[in-house]
Formats: structure tokens, C-alpha cells, sequence
């Protein structure tokens, strides 16, 4: 390696503003809303329960039942997805007679900022542009 190579493994940095480091730091690991979003990107970083979201938001809203037959996968399954959506509060449910109905929880900033990728992209365009990174 020649003396311009640099990689993630090397540091040419002749000097380091630590003030600066330092308040950065305390930034990153004093804003709560990080959390909170890690925490509903956890949950939606499923492709399942992302793909849930869509239909839900594409039919507006879906009973168990209908979600298993679409994705193919028992009720208990889907019941799992759906736990881990509603404690997030990306979904919410309305109860008709025995059937619980479940739809996207409009309430959340999160759910809305996916509700607006879904308009946006038609999530059929969405694409990963994966390139080969050079060594």
C-alpha cells in the first residue's frame, strides 16, 4: 500500500479536534428520537412485516385471516408480525364481532413517512442499486 492509500483500517488525520468529537458524541448518544427510530426501523426491517404495512396500506385494512393467505403463513405467524407492529404502534385494529381488523396507524410519524415512500416509489420501484465497491 502506498503512502496515499488510504482504508477503513488507516487514519492519516494529523489533528483531531477533540471539542468538536466530543459534542458530537454527546449528540449522538443524547437524542431519544435515535432510539425510537432504530426501534420502528427493528420493526419494520422485516420484510414480512414490511410487506404487511403495504397491503395493509394498499387495502386499508385486513383481518388475520386475509394476511395469512396472502403471505402464505399461519395465523399464529401473522399474529406474531402483528404484535410487533401494534407495540410499535405502526398498526392499530378495530374489532367487528369476532374478526379484529387491522389497518396503518396514520397517528404515528413513522407509519406516515412509509405511507409516503409507498405513494411516492409504487414500492414496485423501488430498487437496491448494488454496485461492487472497489478494494
Amino acid at each position: 500500500m502506498g503512502a496515499r492509500d488510504v482504508n477503513d483500517r488507516t487514519c492519516i488525520r494529523q489533528d483531531a479536534d477533540s471539542e468538536r468529537l466530543e459534542r458530537l458524541k454527546k449528540s449522538a448518544y443524547a437524542n431519544d428520537h435515535l432510539v425510537a427510530l432504530a426501534a420502528f426501523m427493528s420493526a419494520t426491517g422485516n420484510e414480512t412485516r414490511l410487506r404487511m404495512l403495504y397491503v395493509l396500506w394498499l387495502s386499508g385494512e385486513l383481518c388475520v385471516c386475509d394476511l395469512a393467505d396472502i403471505f402464505a403463513i399461519t395465523q399464529p405467524a401473522v399474529s406474531r408480525h402483528l404484535k410487533i407492529l401494534r407495540e410499535k404502534a405502526l398498526v392499530e385494529a378495530r374489532r367487528d364481532a369476532q374478526t379484529i381488523y387491522y389497518r396503518v396507524c396514520m397517528d404515528n410519524p413513522f407509519a406516515k413517512m412509509l405511507v409516503r415512500l409507498f405513494e411516492e416509489q409504487e414500492a414496485d420501484r423501488v430498487t437496491l442499486n448494488l454496485k461492487e465497491i472497489p478494494s
